[in-house]
Parts: structure tokens; sequence; C-alpha cells
């Protein structure tokens, strides 16, 4: 008979300067330039892998749609090795069949970048519509059921967590089956919450803010607790101190007034009107990061007293020398803004998720949200004059980071010990 047991770049810097790449990176130093190193890599997206002896094993299914999902799959997973569990993080991608995932990684930036009206009527249809666990993505679920299923009976989690839409709906899947014997817990990792993140067999769900929280529960009960976002560890209030230094190695002086403006890990959307709009407000130097889009970043050059960065390791020291980020999604990088102490403006989201999350964050007054040049010179200015305000929002920001993701993915293992062994 069987019985449950338990057992426990910056690559580059663009300054209308004749000095090489070289030269540009040792100035900056050490720490800021290129991938950080240390870690063990098990596939092509870098997924970490824990093989440490553990209390619990925890498999973490996420997926490689730029990189907000997989560095909060990262963080939460350091945490949870910190205590002493083992952890795996999966790709959903990369459990399908492989011209399925590779069609699913692309497609995402094209939509986004040459057609936004298409992705805003996909968002709207397959993500915003009332549906019964994900029944109109039904397709990409399957097509990694298999691959999902094999890898839980290989490592035999205590407790699997999804940490991206897709992910959510296989586990609830696997759990609705028979196929998954440990809780599946979905941590909703966005503001916004769309029909995608819920499936009736999921037995708990993880949100970074009351308000999300709230969504979870009007639709679909159940455990929902809400655990605050999740940002590596680099981000903290102590960044700050790092603030003239790096302001000196970029180029910019004491009397002037740095934007740091992002588009995510593939530089999605207007981060070209709202490179120039800084340009041109005096006193002010904008500071971009491209990240792996390559074409972004030759155009920006072009940009007279622009830094133009690639992609960059250390953000939290670019965000120590920034004095507002301007950004477009209310992603992972506005998260980490609001962790230092860097207050947020979102210029015209994308589409899709972009705007929804971004509408999100603008309510619970942690972004002003706006769609001009001019709206955003004002609500910068706002924000960068106005004291009170700044100290305000920023307390507003930090009050959100009061939960444990982690601690609260490890408490599931002990609630729900079901592992058959034989």
């Amino acid at each position: 008979m069987q019985t449950a047991v338990f057992r426990p770049r910056i690559t580059a810097v663009c300054i209308q300067t004749a000095a090489g790449e070289g030269a540009v990176a040792g100035a900056l130093g050490p720490g800021i330039l290129g991938h950080s190193a240390g870690g063990h890599r098990n596939d092509r997206w870098g997924l970490d892998v824990g093989t440490v002896n553990g209390a619990g094993r925890v498999l973490i299914v996420t997926a490689a749609m730029g990189s907000g999902h997989l560095e909060v799959s990262r963080e939460v997973a350091r945490r949870l090795r910190d205590s002493g569990h083992q952890v795996q993080i999966a790709d959903l991608t990369e459990l399908m069949p492989a011209p399925a995932g590779r069609w699913l990684r692309g497609m995402y930036p094209w939509l986004v970048n040459r057609t936004p009206w298409l992705y805003d009527r996909v968002y709207r249809h397959f993500f915003l519509a009332r549906q019964s666990a994900g029944g109109r993505v039904g397709i990409p679920v399957r097509l990694a059921l298999a691959g999902l299923r094999r890898r839980v009976a290989r490592y035999q989690p205590d407790v699997a967590v999804a940490t991206y839409h897709l992910a959510a709906l296989a586990l609830g899947q696997l759990r609705a089956q028979g196929a998954l014997s440990c809780p599946a817990v979905t941590f909703i990792t966005t503001f916004s919450v769309h029909e995608l993140w819920l499936h009736p067999s999921t037995d708990a769900y993880l949100c970074i803010s009351e308000d999300a929280a709230r969504q979870v529960r009007r639709r679909v009960g159940g455990p929902v607790e809400v655990c605050g976002p999740v940002v590596r560890s680099a981000f903290t209030d102590h960044v700050a101190a790092q603030r003239a230094t790096v302001r000196r190695r970029l180029g910019i002086t004491g009397n002037q007034r740095a934007a740091l403006v992002v588009g995510g890990s593939l530089g999605l959307g207007t981060v070209r009107q709202a490179v120039a709009a800084v340009a041109r407000w005096p006193g002010w130097i904008p500071v971009v990061v491209c990240g792996r889009n390559q074409q972004l970043r030759d155009e920006l050059t072009a940009i007279p007293g622009t830094v133009v960065l690639g992609w960059v390791s250390d953000m939290a020291a670019l965000m120590a020398a920034a004095d507002v980020l301007i950004e477009n999604a209310g992603g992972l990088t506005a998260k980490e803004a609001l962790r230092v102490g860097l207050p947020v403006v979102t210029f015209r989201p994308i589409t899709g998720h972009g705007r929804h999350d971004a509408g999100a964050l603008a309510a619970l007054g942690l972004t002003d949200l706006v769609e001009d040049e001019s709206a955003l010179r004002a609500a910068v200015a706002r924000l960068t004059d106005g004291i009170a305000l700044r100290g305000e929002r920023i307390q507003r920001g930090r009050d959100l980071f009061a939960g444990d993701a982690a601690g609260m993915v490890a408490r599931f293992m002990s609630r729900d010990p079901v592992r058959p062994v034989s």
C-alpha cells in the first residue's frame, strides 16, 4: 500500500565620445558591466537548479518571456535554498515541442513591437475574456503537459509554484488529472490579474498587492495571501550610497538630473520617444537601458548627450544614479525602483499586459500614467521638485515589500504532505 509522507550591459555607454567600449567599461568599474557571474546553468536560458540537501523539494515553473518571470523565480529559489530547501526551475516553453516553444517566445516581442493593435486584441480575447480554466489557450497548455508531467514524476516536488500564467494553467491541469500530488501554488507576479492566472484546481494564490488579492478572491475564492513583490537582494535602501560614484562614472555632473528610461529586457515600446523627450529638457540627461535590443541601442546613440546602455547586470546601481524612472509596462523594473525609492512614471505603456499592469500600478498611487511629452514633463517635475509628494510616493512603494513569498511557499509544503512513496 502507498502511504503519504513529507520530506521535510551595461555593455556599452555612448555619450558622444570617441572612447572605445573597453575604455568606457573600465571607467564604470566592476559590478556594473556584463552578466552576473556564478550559479549553475542547466539550459540555454540559464535557469538555476538547486542540488543542496534540503527539508523539501520545490518546483518553480516559469517561462522565458522577457526576463521578469525568470528573475522573480530565481530570487524565490535563492531564498528557499537559503532556508535549506531543494529547488528546480523549469521553463514551460522548454517543455513544449521545440518548434512550439520557439514560436511562442518569438511571437511575443513581434506582436508588441510590430503589431501592437493585434497584441491588444489578442490580450482582450485570450487574457481578459471570462473563461473556465484558461479554455481559450488550451493548445499551448496541452503542448507543455507531457514534458511537465515527466518533470514532476522525475523530481517529485513537495510543492509546485507557477510564476507565469500558462504555467499556472498547466499545473492546475495536472492537479485536476491527479498527475500532481503536491500543492499547486500560483504566484501572480503582476499588479493586475487576468483570467489566465486562474484555475479551479489551484490550491493557493500569492499576490503582490491587496488589490490583486481582492480580485482573485472575488473570482475563485480559496486561499489567497499577499506576499508583496519579489526583487533581487541588491535592491535595498543602501543603494543610495552609490549615487555619487555611479553618476561620476556615467559622466553626470552634480547639477544635472538623470532620467532612467527602460523598456524591459527586450527594449519594447516607446523608448525612443521617451529618450528624445528627456534629451530636450534643459538640465536633464537620459540614461537608457536597451536590454538585448541591439537595433534600439544603435538608433539611440544618435541622440546627443544620451547615456545608452545594453544589457545591465547591476540595475540597482543605475537606479541610485537616477532621479526618476520612466518605464512603459509596470513590470519588474518598476518594482525594483519602488523597492529602492526611485519614483516611477509610466509613459505610453505597451498594449495588452503593459497597459493593464500600468493601470493597476497607477490605481495604487505608485506611478503617473501619461501619454504625451508635456504630461511626461509635468509628472517628472512634480516628482523631482515636490519634496513631500516624492517622499510620500517613495514610502508607499516601499510599504509593498512587507511579506515573504519564499516563506509562504515553504509553509504549503507542511500543509499538504501528500507525495506518495511505494
